[in-house]
């Protein structure tokens, strides 16, 4: 029975893990026959008496293994420093070599992240396994996923708003499946357009709080509290907002602090802790228009505003109103 090695975005990992196992079969094993493990807890001798064991009242024994390849991930040859870790990954290494004499009643799977293409143990398996390579999709290849994705949920999304859900929401394949879950609920039967999508996805909430605040750092107050009153209107409280401007003052200090120390783009997202493109490109416009002390002044200031409505020294509206037009005419 192959063995095979399924690494990358993890939701296209969990898709192509539930396929292997249902076409080979093993989706209804005993639990006797089941093993779900991960390197960092198990030994490799381990792992290997489990695949040599022969399967219980089964016709297979399934043993499926997390983080194997990234224990060859790193500098030096791709291995851990430390006799231990060194010890352990000469260990996974001997896994390739073990994979042509199982028995074929083992199905071996080795699940992981993304890693990179000269990682030593990925090449040596490459030999032995079937490898699945399953990459996070961008630019047209997400727009055409996430068309695909909607038609397997009974549903049609049209471009513009294929288009503002991949900006809003990134390469978070994980969010743009529950939203879509949502919207094509939500359509109930006709094509997803992007008002839906504005209407429906919370990263859409996201951009009126990047509208007002741009509004805050132009010194436009109406448009700003324009667009935090169209977020009242939805439904959302005073606090929720100040809490959302407070949230975004906090990213773009952050923005501001990583770009000076000059961090790449993917580690600015990783950092910030979004997968959204649209959220780190917008923070990262806002951050280049303040210094670290104007957004220090800034955030001092909400917290005022969130503090005064908690004591019942102002309605929260009107809070919010001062708040935002205290922002937008001082620097």
């Amino acid at each position: 029975m192959p063995a095979h090695v399924i690494y990358g975005d993890s939701f296209l990992v969990a898709e192509r893990l539930r396929r292997v196992k249902t076409e080979a079969g093993a989706a209804d094993l005993m639990d006797s026959n089941r093993h779900v493990v991960t390197a960092a807890r198990t030994r490799p001798d381990e792992v290997l008496a489990m695949c040599n064991s022969l399967p219980f009242l089964d016709t297979m024994r399934l043993v499926e293994v997390e983080g194997v390849l990234a224990t060859q991930q790193g500098t030096g040859g791709n291995r851990r420093s430390g006799r231990r870790a060194t010890s352990n990954a000469d260990g996974w290494a001997q896994l390739a070599d073990a994979v042509p004499t199982l028995p074929n009643t083992t199905l071996l799977i080795l699940v992981d992240g993304e890693v990179q293409q000269s990682n030593t143990l990925l090449r040596s398996l490459s030999e032995h396994c079937t490898v699945h390579r399953e990459a996070t999709p961008n630019g047209q290849a997400l727009l055409q996923w996430i068309k695909g994705r909607a038609e397997d949920k009974g549903s049609s999304i049209t471009p513009p708003a294929m288009q503002v859900l991949a900006e809003l929401v990134g390469g978070d394949l994980w969010t743009i499946d529950r939203e879509l879950e949502k919207l094509s609920l939500y359509a109930a039967g006709r094509s997803i357009t992007d008002a839906d999508v504005r209407a429906m996805v919370p990263y859409a909430q996201e951009a009126n709080i990047f509208n007002a605040v741009d509004a805050i750092m132009d010194g436009r107050p109406g448009p700003a509290l324009r667009s935090l009153m169209q977020l009242m209107d939805d439904g959302q409280e005073p606090l929720y907002i100040i809490a959302m401007i407070e949230r975004q003052l906090r990213l773009i200090a952050l923005a501001r602090d990583l770009t000076d120390r000059s961090v790449s783009q993917p580690d600015l997202g990783r950092r910030m802790g979004t997968n959204s493109d649209f959220v780190v490109r917008k923070t990262q416009t806002q951050a280049r228009r303040l210094t670290l002390p104007q957004i220090r002044t800034k955030y001092r200031r909400v917290l005022e505003s969130d503090l005064a409505i908690k004591q019942g020294r102002l309605e929260p509206a009107l809070s919010l109103q001062l708040l935002v037009a205290d922002l937008a005419t001082d620097p």
